[in-house]
Formats: structure tokens, C-alpha cells, sequence
């Protein structure tokens, strides 16, 4: 953090929760993970890295830890809903150019238990991805997520609870490698914080090469890799 760091560093501990603090705080409330019960230990072990970085990170806003873990807990178990509702299928979508408005400001409160450092906001260009046709979990055109890029940089990919785990940000993220492909490029790059490891899962599965660990200002105290 340098000196903006070391002229800060007690209000940065105030930001701070560890993972062995929310872990310990989740063995406090059995009750947090009784939905996911009949759950394989893959889903379970998600279910808890989930839990861990809403845990961690809600701390930047000041939320108390209980606070995030009930949200962390009903996002997971709107996204398992809907799996159980569509069955073996997955959910059928159409990647098209739209802009920043509400309906994306409602996908980022969902999406991050904290206001995070990006440069998307309201008439910014983006890559939505909306439901193909209307099922028992979405209506035909439904934003369902999205990335915004800057050039060849992914700013940031958000996807609504009820959508994760149906394929949404690898989607997106081929839409903007086509788009940059089109463009003449070559490669995506991007930021990820440390303890957002459902989304470092994601992007090594795609691919992505990461950094050795980084702690640049606009990912305060705790981190994180470029990919």
C-alpha cells in the first residue's frame, strides 16, 4: 500500500476480516448451511468459498459479518433454486451490446458485498447476456449479467445470484475475446482480489495465467493477482 498505507494503516485494519474469522463465525451458526445439506462436498466446499469472501470483503462497507453471511447464504440458495428448476438443463441465453443503466446497477449490488473499484457507471458500454426465451425461471430478455471492458481489460463481469453457476461469466467473458478478436487482439486481462477464489476458479478454468500476488491501492489491504 506504500505510503498512502502507512499514512492510513489503522483505518485499513478496521477494513479487515481474515477468512479464520468468518470461518469460525460460520461454525458459530450451523444453521447458515443446513440448505445445503444433501449438497456433494464440491457444492459445499463453493457454498463456503461464497460465504468466505462475502464474509471477508463486506468489512470495506462496514457491514456487520451475520449481515453478509444471511445474503451470502440466500444469493447461494436463490442460484440452487433455480438449478433445481431447470433440472439438467442450463439456462439458454443471447450475448448482445447494451448500456449501464439500472438493471445493471441492481446486477452489481448482487454481485459484490462491497462497492468495488471500477469505472463502469451509468452509459458505459457493455456485454449483456439476457435469456434466450421465457422458462420458470427468467423471462425472455431477462438481463441475467454482464461485462464491461475497457479496450482489451475486463473492468468488471457481474452476474445476478439466481444465475450463478448456469454458465453466465464464461459466456460473457467469450462474447468480450470475440469482441476483442474482431478488434485485431489477442488476449483479455483483468484484476481479481485474493479471497475471490469462486472467480479465480473461473477464469483459470478459461485459461487466464496469474501474477504473483499484488497489492496495488485499488485493491486495498488484502490483495490480489492480474490475470
Amino acid at each position: 500500500q506504500g505510503e498512502r498505507g502507512a499514512r492510513k494503516w489503522e483505518d485499513f485494519l478496521r477494513k479487515v476480516r481474515s477468512s479464520s474469522e468468518v470461518q469460525q463465525r460460520i461454525a458459530e451458526r450451523p444453521e447458515l448451511l443446513t440448505g445445503f445439506a444433501g449438497q456433494d462436498e464440491k457444492t459445499k466446499g463453493n457454498v463456503m468459498e461464497r460465504l468466505i469472501f462475502c464474509g471477508r470483503y463486506s468489512a470495506k462497507v462496514g457491514t456487520p459479518l451475520d449481515t453478509a453471511l444471511d445474503s451470502g447464504v440466500k444469493g447461494l440458495l436463490t442460484a440452487m433454486e433455480t438449478a433445481s428448476k431447470l433440472g439438467p438443463e442450463k439456462m439458454k441465453m443471447v450475448l448482445c451490446y447494451g448500456s449501464f443503466g439500472d438493471e445493471h446497477a441492481a446486477c452489481r449490488k448482487e454481485a459484490f458485498p462491497y462497492r468495488p473499484s471500477v469505472s463502469a457507471g451509468p452509459g458505459t458500454s457493455v456485454i449483456e447476456a439476457r435469456a434466450a426465451e421465457k422458462t420458470v425461471v427468467a423471462k425472455s430478455g431477462q438481463l441475467l449479467g454482464y461485462v464491461a471492458m475497457q479496450s482489451s481489460y475486463v473492468d468488471t463481469i457481474e452476474v445476478f445470484n439466481a444465475f450463478a453457476g448456469q454458465g453466465v461469466g464464461s459466456a460473457l467473458l467469450a462474447g468480450a475475446a470475440t469482441a476483442e478478436v474482431a478488434r485485431g487482439g489477442r488476449e483479455l486481462s483483468l484484476d481479481v482480489r485474493a479471497a475471490n477464489t469462486p472467480a479465480i476458479a473461473m477464469y483459470k478454468s478459461l485459461g487466464f495465467r496469474f501474477s504473483s500476488l499484488q497489492h496495488p491501492g485499488f485493491l486495498d489491504w488484502d490483495g490480489g493477482y492480474e490475470a
